[in-house]
């Protein structure tokens, strides 16, 4: 009871965490050449979304996430009005509320376009002829400094879901081998992002929160494992086995140096975890019954863990992710298992 009550509270510590994230509003304003009006985009967003090289209503609001029905509606309204000022709301696929403002500025289409958020960072975009097109190669966008800094590469805080395959090396030869499809490790993740460098090309954040995760250990075909005496034993089934596995589940901290790349939009991450087994259990399904037998125990399992781990992946997308535990998996007590360490390698989502 003691082990479930330490889960729920940092579970919902790590929830606490997420609720606690202020949800900030993202500006956009710029120059529509084809409506020949000064528009401002409103848009509430936790992360920054990539502008387009070419600023006009349809490639901003696309960028948000805004589809074309609601984009055909804007422009309609907008060529309707003949007001100095329009006020428009449209709905992006999330359902997030987008307000747009325009303003009737025929004469003034060389004004610098700025994109700013609810923390006054923004960016700003120059324009170095007039009368070039916006695609033109010479146009650039450069961060520029708010009250507040540069703005952040990586989120304040983040949830994750790890998906990946177990495995371990180092052991004595008669640890029997693992399969490798069904050997899986999933994980729950709760993190905080502290930003330590925030730089026009690279910034530096420490990563840290609570985790917890299930190590799926399947054994090939009927082996199993035991812990009837002092000593587990790694034995061979007489019936037939459809499913043999040890699942050890742990709560975790992992500690992380994440480098963002602004230009090419690729994080990376360096660091370790530490983590305490809160239960394990062995799996033993018959081929010829539907019975399943669970039977939990400690199975000679160190109750710490420690060890390395590494990510890399793309500003908004898949994260693939390896960890190595530098401690045995088993106590040194076990001789059956001297020296076997455990590894994972998968995606973060």
């Amino acid at each position: 009871m003691k082990r479930l009550g330490l889960i729920l509270l940092l579970i919902l510590g790590g929830l606490s965490v997420k609720a606690s994230y202020k949800q900030d509003t993202t500006i956009v304003e710029f120059t529509d050449r084809g409506v020949k009006k000064r528009v401002t985009v409103y848009a509430a967003s936790k992360t920054d979304f990539d502008l387009p090289r070419n600023l006009n209503l349809d490639n901003v609001l696309k960028s948000i996430g805004v589809d074309s029905a609601e984009r055909k509606k804007a422009f309609m309204l907008l060529g309707q009005s003949g007001e100095k000022q329009d006020t428009i709301l449209v709905i992006a696929r999330d359902g997030r509320n987008v307000k747009i403002v325009a303003r009737d500025v025929r004469g003034q289409l060389g004004k610098r376009d700025t994109l700013r958020n609810g923390n006054d960072e923004h960016w700003s975009r120059s324009d170095s002829n007039d009368d070039d097109d916006d695609d033109d190669n010479r146009s650039t966008y450069k961060k520029t400094k708010g009250k507040e800094g540069n703005s952040r590469f990586f989120s304040r805080s983040d949830f994750g879901f790890y998906v990946g395959l177990n495995n371990w090396s180092n052991g004595p030869a008669a640890v029997p081998e693992l399969e490798t499809w069904n050997s899986r490790f999933i994980a729950l993740s709760f993190r905080r992002n502290a930003t330590l460098i925030n730089g026009k090309q690279m910034d530096l954040a420490l990563s840290y929160g609570p985790e917890i995760s299930w190590n799926n250990f399947m054994f090939e075909g009927n082996n199993y494992i035991d812990h009837a005496t002092e000593q587990i034993e790694f034995l061979k089934s007489a019936k037939d086995l459809n499913r043999t596995k040890l699942v050890v589940t742990s709560l975790n901290l992992p500690i992380m140096f994440n480098f963002g790349f602004e230009e090419a939009k690729l994080k990376i991450g360096l660091g370790g975890y530490i983590g305490y087994r809160v239960g394990s259990y062995r799996k033993l399904k018959y081929s010829d019954s539907k019975k399943k037998e669970i039977d939990r125990d400690s199975y000679g399992l160190n109750d710490f863990r420690y060890g390395l781990t590494a990510e890399i992946g793309k500003k908004r997308g898949i994260t693939f992710f390896g960890r190595y535990d530098l401690n045995e998996l088993f106590k040194s007590s076990q001789k059956n298992a001297s020296g076997l360490q455990a590894w994972t390698i998968g995606i973060r989502l």
